[in-house]
């Protein structure tokens, strides 16, 4: 039997801890999103990530999790404006300073899905900490820079 013939004989509480096993295992934070923008389920590396917890997570809207810390113009403009006119958008690079972890670096990917069965519109963003990763590109750029200065005093 093919793999979308036996995903079609689930029901619906197999399918759901089978959705929420793979969600738990991705290993960047992921969050998905009614389309009124409240929060359906968040992984388990969300929740380490930024420091909240699934009851104060779950159907609240991302702008108001963790006392509005989502509440970020740039996310604002790729939900209310890009993602509409598209079904999903990649590597968006977020920068903010969330209250607990300090300043992030981030890069968000997001997609749309529709689900026929229910007529569930649902947004789908997996968030990439890329803050070390640019820290480190800093430096480098620092050393080439002293190392360019270096080169023309000598």
């Amino acid at each position: 039997m093919e793999y979308k013939e036996k995903m079609k004989e689930m029901d619906i509480e197999d399918a759901l801890k089978y959705t929420e096993g793979i969600i738990n295992t991705v290993h960047d934070p992921l969050i998905i999103l009614h389309e009124d923008f409240k929060v359906a389920l968040a992984n388990q590396s969300f929740y380490h990530a930024f420091q909240v917890k699934p009851g104060e997570t779950e159907e609240q809207f991302i702008y108001d999790l963790g006392n509005h810390q989502w509440n970020i113009p740039k996310l604002r403009y790729l939900l209310e404006e890009i993602l509409p006119k598209t079904t999903s958008f990649d590597n968006f690079e977020i920068e903010h300073d969330f209250p607990h972890i300090g300043k992030r670096i981030m890069l968000l990917n997001a997609c749309r899905i529709y689900l026929k069965a229910n007529r569930t519109k649902l947004i789908i963003i997996t968030i990439k900490d890329i803050t070390e990763r640019k820290k480190i590109e800093e430096l480098q750029n620092k050393v080439r820079e002293l190392e360019r200065r270096l080169k023309t005093n000598f």
